[in-house]
């Protein structure tokens, strides 16, 4: 900022257009701030970044996949898309969702190179936080907690957030379903052997 010392007038001018500035900006930034989606997995609310999430889908017909975790409900077709879809409920809590919740949806997240579906009990819409609502503990299941990047204080409720890729990417959960660190010709090694 060049400041105008040429009068006091000037000063004062120079300052209140510096101020006004920052102003828009500190705006700029609070009206952004962080987004997340509020997912309900069971009786549980979690906010995930919205920019690891594709989309969000209805729930489709799913074929089964023999001898899958019990976590993977199956490959359903999305648009011409192949779309492993897992039940979150099983994935977090080691509780498989209920089958006939008329919220239920599929988030449908980026997974190595290609893309993942994740049955959720119901998506609550979008949450705008800003860095003062942000909290480093949250009280979380011991199984969901490495997976958690800390959480948002939403004046209500303290919603944890959880980390879609640290999921997704974690070779203890996705033991056995063919995701996490084998190759297709390798699966259908061990399926034929």
């Amino acid at each position: 900022m060049k400041t105008d010392l040429s009068t006091p007038y000037a000063l004062i001018a120079s300052l209140d257009r510096e101020g006004r500035r920052v102003n828009r900006e500190l705006r700029r930034d609070i009206g952004t701030g962080w987004r997340g989606v509020l997912l309900r997995v069971g009786d549980f609310r979690f906010l995930v970044d919205m920019d690891s999430i594709a989309e969000v889908a209805d729930p489709m017909t799913l074929t089964r996949v023999p001898l899958a975790d019990s976590a993977v409900l199956g490959v359903g077709n999305l648009r011409g898309l192949v779309l492993p879809v897992f039940d979150m409920g099983q994935l977090l809590l080691d509780r498989p969702l209920p089958e006939d919740a008329s919220g239920q949806r599929i988030v449908v997240a980026p997974q190595g190179q290609g893309m993942a579906g994740l049955l959720v009990s119901q998506v609550e819409g979008m949450r705008r936080c800003i860095p003062s609502q942000r909290r480093l503990e949250v009280s979380v299941p011991e199984a969901v907690r490495p997976f958690i990047t800390g959480g948002f204080d939403l004046g209500h409720r303290l919603h944890p957030v959880l980390d879609l890729d640290l999921l997704l990417n974690d070779n203890n959960r996705f033991t056995g379903t063919g995701l996490a660190g084998t190759s297709n010709s390798e699966q259908s090694a061990a399926a034929v052997g």
